[in-house]
């Protein structure tokens, strides 16, 4: 360091203050002018000692502070006070400013004399950028903050007071700043939730799981309630201590309403869906009755009246022409037999009397005797009686399954089951024809349409009102035909053959 008294250059404390490079450390005389430089001070300000030892140390402040007076102000604090301390710009040797924190101490000789100042300077320029641009971030956030409307934005001191409050609180629960800072934010909770102490135990909830969210009704100022999205966040310091907590309320009443809209059209679509499947079960049924009234009908009346043809006809068997005589008997016979079959195709009375387990074996044996295909049926022992509907679209499924096999799949053989199981019960129908085209199986096909009723697109339907499932798998081995519907009444079975 170069100084005024060489013969303290080689002191310990002088040759350290010499070296230190982090801070400008010299000396100033009584009037202010540089006395000692070292290198902290060449390297920050840019002056070597033979250029600035005996110059002013205004030299350093920027030209309004020198008019001002300002160097010579702090010299005459710190001899007042003993030392001062400064912030402020500072000026190197090439014109450049640096931010500089600045120490000026009084020197004192023993009998109190003033005999100088002691000055240190630290270069804070990356700091104080540092610092501007956080003011500057804190700032825009701010300013951020309070201009968004759509967010109420708040914050709470730890016992849940209103602290802060922007246009979006404003906006959306109606209180000025003026109206509402220092106020507890259970304010805005109806009256049930404050009572049940919710406002604070969302407070203790935040702060135990860093977070809290929630939606419910809240109160604005002019007591109508809006529907709200609610997160509090608790803030604490750097040693964990809390500070506050930050709330962020959205009004979310639109949103509700028209969830609650969406719900309330889809509770109707539903409602109205169970009703249209009602009134196509209804139809169902009411088609059923109708072919049961036509059955019976035809069989009452037709029936009878044929029966009265092959009666008379056969009395007069033993006449002339004896031959057509016979013959037309023989015919009556056919058609009373053919009618007594429809009737019982269109509606079996003993789905009714003895339900679809004992009617299915009677089908079976007349499907039989007019196809050539052995058909065979397997039924859970002890199975229980469906319902009447359950048991009617179970018999016209196979009713059209079995006219499928017929005429489609020159199968020799087929296999009718029924099982149980979990609540439910399935109709097996089973063949080893040739299997079915692709485009029978299309949904909207003709093919899908048979020749009893409305065809296996009307059982899907059927089961469909019934909550049950149709499904037919087909290849060249053959055809399989499941369906599935939920039942009530079933019993867990053991396999029997019959």
């Amino acid at each position: 360091m170069s100084e005024t008294n060489p013969q303290r250059s080689e002191e310990p404390l002088w040759l350290f203050i010499e070296n230190v490079q982090d801070y400008a450390v010299f000396m100033l005389r009584p009037d202010g002018c540089v006395a000692t430089w070292n290198l902290g001070a060449e390297r920050i300000k840019g002056y070597q000692a033979s250029e600035i030892i005996g110059q002013h140390f205004s030299r350093f402040y920027p030209e309004e502070d020198v008019r001002d007076g300002y160097p010579q102000r702090l010299l005459d604090l710190a001899a007042e006070e003993g030392r001062v301390e400064a912030e402020g710009w500072r000026v190197r040797r090439d014109g450049s400013k640096f931010w500089a924190r600045v120490t000026i101490t009084a020197v004192r000789d023993s009998t109190g004399k003033l005999i100088g100042y002691g000055k240190v300077t630290r270069d804070l320029t990356e700091h104080r950028h540092a610092e501007l641009a956080l003011r500057r971030s804190e700032e825009r956030s701010r300013l951020f903050v309070e201009a968004v409307q759509d967010y109420a934005i708040f914050m709470l001191d730890r016992e849940g007071n209103i602290i802060t409050w922007n246009v979006g609180a404003q906006r959306i629960k109606g209180y000025k700043p003026s109206e509402i800072i220092g106020q507890h934010f259970s304010r805005f909770y109806p009256e049930e939730d404050v009572a049940s102490g919710k406002p604070a135990w969302e407070l203790e909830v935040a702060i135990r799981d860093g977070r809290f969210e929630d939606e419910g009704w809240r109160v604005r100022k002019d007591g109508s309630k809006f529907w709200a999205n609610v997160i509090i966040t608790p803030l604490k310091d750097s040693t964990g201590e809390l500070l506050g907590f930050t709330k962020v309320t959205r009004d979310f009443t639109e949103r509700m309403t028209a969830q609650k809209s969406l719900e309330d059209s889809q509770r109707r679509l539903e409602e109205s869906e169970k009703s249209l499947r009602e009134l196509s079960l209804h139809l169902f049924r009411i088609q059923d009755e109708e072919r049961r009234r036509i059955g019976r009908e035809i069989h009452d009346s037709l029936g009878q009246y044929l029966s009265v043809l092959k009666m008379k006809l056969d009395s007069m068997s033993n006449r002339p022409r004896l031959d057509e005589i016979k013959e037309c008997s023989d015919l009556a016979e056919v058609c009373l037999k053919d009618v007594r079959t429809i009737s019982y195709l269109l509606y079996p009375p003993m789905l009714d009397e003895v339900g679809l387990t004992s009617a299915i074996p009677w089908y079976l044996d007349g499907f039989s005797k007019r196809s050539g295909i052995k058909a065979t049926f397997q039924v859970e022992k002890n199975f229980n009686r469906l319902s009447r509907d359950a048991e009617l679209v179970l018999f016209r499924v196979l009713q059209e399954s079995l006219t499928n096999v017929q005429r489609h799949s020159g199968s020799p053989t087929a296999e009718v089951k029924i099982s149980h199981t979990q609540g439910t019960v399935t109709l097996h129908i089973k063949d080893e024809g040739k299997g079915l085209p692709a485009h029978v199986l299309e949904e909207g096909s003709q093919d899908w349409m048979g020749s009893h009723g409305v065809g296996l697109r009307g059982m899907s339907e059927r089961l469909r009102q019934m909550g049950g499932t149709l499904h037919i798998s087909s290849n060249e081995s053959g055809t399989e035909i499941l369906a599935t519907m939920p039942i009530q009444d079933a019993t867990v079975p053991s396999t029997v053959s019959s």
